[in-house]
């Protein structure tokens, strides 16, 4: 007997997207363990060679760095995976104020005294996960500072409720920007603009922003600035 994968109509689309994420949550919790092991691999061979007082040949010595770098690229794949698989789960929804979740995020993030952020959000509340919030504006900044050319960027941040109900966040930096053909490019699963040599990220953060914009019932769009540089992310979030 082999399986069918075709899809069935009987199961509800939100049941099948949790389904969907719980597996998505237990292959790649319980893989971690084992790309943990591959880590640690390569410094216990070395510690053991060293103590025999053996010395490895260059090329085996970088085969050594290889398995040690893959290894935590693949760990950062498996961490993007399990913080996608976890938007909209995990935590309760209550009212709770985007101006302090910001401040918060800005503080946790720890940034270089460079970079220069302005913000003007409303005090008013929204009704969403804590956590998918927070990840909203860490993923929006981190982005702007990792991906600046110079890592000190300036970054605008608005954010409050419009009239059909939606609250809109505005995330503005001073980049070099996102050529046009790539602004829904790089909303997808473990896609980025550069290669894994120069980040090594997974390419899952703007894939988590627009999963939590969707499960909100809203959007996500990368937008040109008003001033033509820099990029501008838009996250609609029906929340009220």
């Amino acid at each position: 007997m082999t399986g069918d994968l075709s899809f069935d109509p009987s199961i509800p689309v939100a049941d099948a997207t949790s389904e969907t994420d719980d597996i998505i949550y237990r292959i790649s919790h319980d893989l971690r363990a084992s790309v943990r092991a591959l880590q640690e691999l390569p410094v216990w061979i070395s510690e053991d060679l060293d103590k025999s007082a053996i010395d490895l040949p260059k090329p085996t010595d970088r085969h050594l760095e290889l398995i040690a770098s893959h290894a935590s690229r693949l760990d950062l794949m498996l961490t993007g995976l399990l913080e996608y698989s976890r938007v909209g789960r995990m935590q309760p929804i209550a009212a709770i104020s985007p101006a302090d979740v910001l401040q918060d995020v800005i503080d946790d993030l720890a940034l270089p005294e460079d970079v220069r952020i302005s913000t003007k959000v409303d005090h008013g509340k929204v009704q969403m996960g804590h956590a998918d919030l927070q990840r909203v504006f860490h993923i929006l900044i981190s982005n702007a500072v990792r991906f600046h050319p110079k890592q000190a960027p300036r970054i605008e941040v608005s954010a409050g409720p419009e009239a059909d109900g939606f609250w809109v966040i505005d995330v503005i930096d001073d980049g070099d920007g996102i050529p046009e053909n790539k602004r829904d490019f790089i909303l997808r699963p473990m896609t980025k603009l550069v290669s894994r040599d120069v980040d090594p990220g997974a390419g899952m953060g703007l894939a988590v922003l627009r999963k939590i914009a969707w499960t909100y019932g809203g959007e996500v769009e990368v937008l040109e600035p008003k001033s033509g540089k820099g990029t501008h992310v838009r996250v609609k979030l029906l929340v009220n």
